[in-house]
């Protein structure tokens, strides 16, 4: 159907339609899909956390890739897994395996379940003071220019003390539709064995597909470039030896991709990481994309494909970009003399000056490939066209095009948003806390990649309980803007201005800072004595309490005093404790106060702290009463004194007469 519809209407309406959606499938995963594929992530007991991907509307312009499997693990994900190599131990990612895959490492606790947030599933792991978050989301395809992408980030947060040694190997099933032994296409070469690649010798990305001419799917790995993280080691071996070794694995180079222990083809890669020190209090992040690959074919004896990136950023001078040629003999006989020549428009030049490949002879079915690198001679923004021929001695020629486009850079603007003070009433903070708002926005005309930003505070401001200094935020589209919050509250008697800044950073775009203050006023200390409100006030008869409250106080530590009142209007009951003298459930130290009816009086209360402490608010006592007649309370201190730990008279105000109440 989708083969009826012009290519470039089918394009634009792939471009607007990018809706994302999520549900709980009828095996209970949580599913996040869009248009192109969807990522179901396992929410059972076992293997929480892992997940798979499927093709939901796929390639635009091919029929074929529709409800197809990009990796393995229906109808629970579980075959490709995450280790963390924390301190010479491994430890897997998510729920404990009842599976094959991941049976020889060590789990760590659960803190977050697979939640949906912002298009995002984040899970989230423990293994001891090293805290891991795995963060799934779509995001654009570096050669189809689609959201048809999975982006798989980790953030590696240690929480300790001490620094630790974290290295991390990413294992993905890849699976394209029915074909599980696809060989992996990178540089020029088709990889159908065991076979190891090193940082310096990695491409962007690499591909997977059945047959050139017409590919069922096509899925791609982008390993290198803007918002991924390259790996210092990709691995391509049977899915086997990947899944029964955890970090250290069963590697043979050149051995075919026959599943350890069996007789099937079952391809697998991984990325690793090697260990490095994540230092106390750091976080640290592991970022790679997969999903669909765009290819540009065209049909023929000589069938021939050629992709590249759909988007080139000019963020720099030395900019180089990859041009990958597939070339199929569809033919019944042998193909000779081949040669490919890419033609290339005059802003454009290969790096090794050779435009034409020589590739022999090739066989009935063989595909081959090749790949350049060519730079622009100037920096520029525009889009041009290149185009690639393949020619032999004994059949047809055959030619592509595809085209370029060059961007320019993205820009991150931060502006920062919050009241310049907090307002106080009858010596207390009308509000305990208030908000920082961020709003960013990237103004560029390039994906901003690696978002985060972070809140630093000075001495006297902390964050509310729950909220994070730093938010990641991911990646902003050009013109795309988030508003990101903050809850800040200032300790106990802090005051004066305080200033405290957003920094926003980025994997490929630019730094911002901004700055600004906020006015807390000093409050009083102070003794008060309140009495709770009643509604329609009170009546003879009517039993009342009374609070004796320290306010704004600095280096409290003990306290005593005795209370006088009415015992004409008022007769004391009882006296009890305030939770100023309880600490997580234990009662600290309290002296029963005796209730003298006769004088009017409550004699001897007295508590102390186990050590001095600022006192913001805080509740000494409660006095509670009958009232006999009417007239006023005069309830008052006598003789109060409070000291710090070094016996030192502490200097406040005694509140007594808002307490001379009667009845309305």
């Amino acid at each position: 159907m989708k083969k009826k519809l012009g290519i470039i209407l089918i394009l634009l309406l792939a471009v607007i339609s990018s809706k994302v959606s999520a549900k709980v499938d009828q095996y209970g995963n949580l599913q996040l899909k869009n248009d192109y594929i969807s990522v179901i992530v396992n929410q059972n007991e076992f293997n929480k956390g892992r997940f798979a991907v499927d093709i939901t509307g796929g390639d635009p312009i091919r029929s074929g890739d529709n409800g197809k499997p990009l990796l393995y693990g229906h109808p629970h994900p579980w075959t490709s897994y995450t280790t963390f190599r924390i301190d010479n131990k491994n430890y897997i990612f998510g729920g404990k395996t009842d599976k094959r895959a991941g049976r020889n490492g060590e789990y760590g606790e659960l803190v977050q379940e697979p939640s949906l947030d912002n298009n995002r599933i984040i899970t989230t792991y423990r293994f001891n003071k090293i805290v891991v978050s795995q963060i799934l989301n779509f995001v654009k395809s570096s050669t189809t220019g689609l959201p048809d992408t999975l982006q798989i980030t980790y953030r590696v947060t240690n929480e300790d003390e001490v620094d630790h040694k974290v290295g991390t190997r990413i294992m993905i099933d890849t699976m394209l539709g029915e074909n599980d032994g696809a060989p992996f296409r990178i540089i020029n070469q088709a990889v159908t064995s065991d076979s190891l690649f090193l940082k310096d010798d990695l491409p962007t990305f690499w591909q997977a597909f059945d047959e050139l001419r017409d590919p069922k799917v096509t899925a791609q790995g982008t390993i290198k470039g803007p918002g991924v993280t390259t790996p210092d080691e990709v691995y391509f071996a049977d899915w086997g030896s990947l899944a029964d070794g955890p970090w250290d694995f069963d590697f043979k180079s050149g051995e075919e991709f026959l599943r350890k222990g069996e007789f099937e083809l079952d391809s697998a890669m991984a990325l690793f990481w090697q260990e490095s020190t994540i230092k106390a209090k750091e976080t640290k992040t592991y970022v790679t994309n997969y999903g669909l690959g765009g290819i540009t074919i065209v049909p023929g004896l000589l069938s021939l494909g050629v992709t590249s990136p759909a988007q080139v950023v000019m963020d720099n001078p030395n900019k180089t970009v990859e041009i990958v040629a597939y070339i199929q003999n569809t033919a019944e006989i042998t193909v000779k003399d081949v040669k490919v020549e890419l033609v290339l428009p005059d802003n454009l030049e290969p790096i090794d000056n050779y435009k034409v490949k020589e590739l022999g002879n090739l066989a009935a079915g063989e595909t081959a490939q090749v790949m350049w690198e060519v730079r622009p001679k100037r920096l520029f923004q525009q889009q041009v066209e290149y185009t690639v021929k393949a020619t032999a001695k004994n059949t047809d020629d055959n030619q592509v095009s595809r085209g370029l486009k060059f961007v320019g850079p993205p820009k991150l603007s931060l502006k920062l948003q919050a009241p310049k003070r907090m307002e106080a009433e009858d010596d207390s903070l009308v509000e305990d806390s208030f908000y920082i708002k961020g709003n960013i926005s990237n103004y560029g005309a390039s994906t901003a990649y690696g978002i985060e930003a972070y809140l630093a505070l000075p001495p006297g401001l902390t964050l509310s309980k729950g909220d994070k200094e730093e938010k990641f935020i991911g990646f902003l589209e050009p013109n795309e803007k988030i508003e990101l919050l903050w809850k800040v509250k200032p300790l106990a008697l802090v005051d004066g201005k305080l200033p405290y800044s957003i920094e926003l950073s980025s994997s490929n775009a630019l730094s911002e800072i901004a700055k600004n203050s906020i006015l807390i006023p000093s409050l009083k200390p102070k003794a008060k004595i309140e009495i709770l409100p009643k509604n329609g006030g009170y009546q003879v008869g009517d039993y009342l309490t009374a609070q004796i409250r320290l306010k704004n106080i600095a280096d409290f530590y003990r306290l005593k005093t005795n209370i006088s009142y009415n015992k004409e209007v008022l007769e004391a009951i009882y006296v009890s404790r305030g939770n100023l003298f309880i600490n997580n459930g234990k009662l600290l130290s309290w002296n029963l106060p005796e209730v003298s009816q006769d004088e009017g009086m409550i004699k001897g209360i007295s508590a102390s702290l186990e050590d001095e402490q600022d006192i913001q608010d805080g509740l000494v006592a409660k006095l509670h009463f009958k009232i006999k007649v009417l007239g006023s309370f005069d309830l008052s201190f006598e003789d109060f004194i409070a000291y710090d730990k070094n016996n030192n008279q502490l200097k406040l105000e005694k509140v007594n007469n808002l307490l001379n109440i009667r009845r309305n």
